[in-house]
């Protein structure tokens, strides 16, 4: 076996995960070392350096952690690792029960939003601590983010058309996928550091399409689809904003405040949040209609809006489209407006990590670098 310390396995591990879509930056304070004994013990980050994005049995998994750093682990007290890991939220399952396949998880979103329900305040401190120095860039460094913005129905006009991707409700109740909804991680960490989210109590409203792994670790309830649209409804009374996966045919959605968010409040603090979010629309104020009243303003989770001369004026560097100030405004003075160059989001979420690799590496070093964490 190499002789090797704890830093330099977490470093080891530190390193793989910076290979991926979203990577895992170094920092000089060290955090994100911090981060990684939360998740793993030294022999669980052994493990997890030989584990990439393509799903690998447990003997193939044996195979690599020998050859990678001569660790002879028994196939069922491997397996019985894997699985703990699985079910702590610091890697991805796949396949059949009885023949279960793990691969890689990154951060976020991925191992962080995995430990909702088992956060502890030190871990949200540090990981506060990583987006500031580091994780943010890393997290809205490719202009093909994980989310996009989807408008709220009622802030859409009917001369819009809108297209499917961008129509939540339809997607809804068009999907043939089990929903499940479970509890804001971000919401969670932020009442652990003694600040309750602004907008709603309801912490309970992460809705995710076709995955096993939330209700396998006992996270999440499946939901029916009048319960889903009601959570969209309530969404927009507590004007809290929707963001659904960056896909045509998106795994979650989630309903963001600007308290609470990681996304949000991490994009707030840059000097144009807007050009961080794929949206096809932005708000506009007739100024001949405002009355000043400053419900839109309430309602901004951007900070995208200011009175001037009892006149609401938009920011539109950091207008993401999402329509809260749309519905409910008293003078229909707000509106809606569809961008001229309309932002289609890829296929799925394979084709979404494809894309943000070609732009992180550039077109050559993505094949290398895609066959390098499917095949290892």
């Amino acid at each position: 076996m190499k002789t090797l310390t704890d830093e330099q396995i977490y470093r080891n591990l530190q390193l793989h995960l910076d290979n991926f879509p979203i990577g895992f930056p170094a920092t000089e304070s060290g955090v994100e070392i911090e981060i990684l004994k939360f998740f793993f013990t030294p022999l669980e980050a052994m493990i997890a350096s030989c584990l990439n994005l393509a799903a690998k049995s447990p003997a193939k998994i044996q195979k690599r952690l020998m050859g990678r750093f001569q660790v002879e682990l028994p196939l069922d007290e491997l397996a019985s690792n894997l699985h703990k890991m699985f079910m702590n939220g610091c890697i991805e399952r796949s396949g059949k029960e009885d023949s279960p396949r793990y691969s890689s998880a990154m951060l976020a979103i991925g191992m962080f939003e995995y430990h909702v329900d088992h956060l502890t305040k030190e871990f949200v401190e540090n990981m506060q601590k990583y987006f500031d120095e580091a994780f943010g860039d890393e997290f809205f460094r490719t202009s093909l983010p994980q989310l996009r913005t989807s408008p709220h129905a009622k802030a859409i006009v009917p001369e819009h058309h809108i297209a499917t991707y961008d129509d939540i409700r339809k997607f809804v109740r068009n999907t043939e996928k089990p929903i499940q909804v479970a509890n804001c991680v971000c919401k969670q960490g932020e009442a652990l550091l003694g600040k309750p989210c602004k907008q709603t109590n309801n912490y309970e409203i992460c809705l995710i399409f076709g995955s096993k792994s939330y209700a396998a670790r006992n996270q999440a309830r499946e939901i029916s689809k009048e319960e889903c649209l009601q959570l969209l409804d309530e969404a927009e009374e507590k004007s809290l904003v929707l963001q659904p996966g960056n896909s045509i045919e998106p795994l979650c959605i989630c309903i963001c405040c600007g308290c609470c968010c990681g996304v949000l409040t991490t994009a707030k603090k840059y000097l144009r949040p807007a050009e961080l979010f794929a949206t096809n629309y932005y708000a506009e104020i007739s100024s001949e209609q405002c009355i000043g009243c400053g419900i839109c303003i309430d309602r901004c989770q951007m900070e995208a809006i200011r009175l001037e001369n009892e006149i609401a004026l938009i920011d539109l560097d950091r207008c993401i489209g999402c329509g809260l100030c749309v519905t409910r405004c008293p003078s229909n003075a707000a509106k809606l407006i569809k961008k001229e160059i309309e932002t289609v989001p890829p296929r799925n979420a394979a084709m979404l990590y494809m894309n943000i690799l070609k732009e992180k590496f550039g077109k050559k070093k993505m094949i290398m670098k895609m066959l390098k964490l499917l095949l290892g």
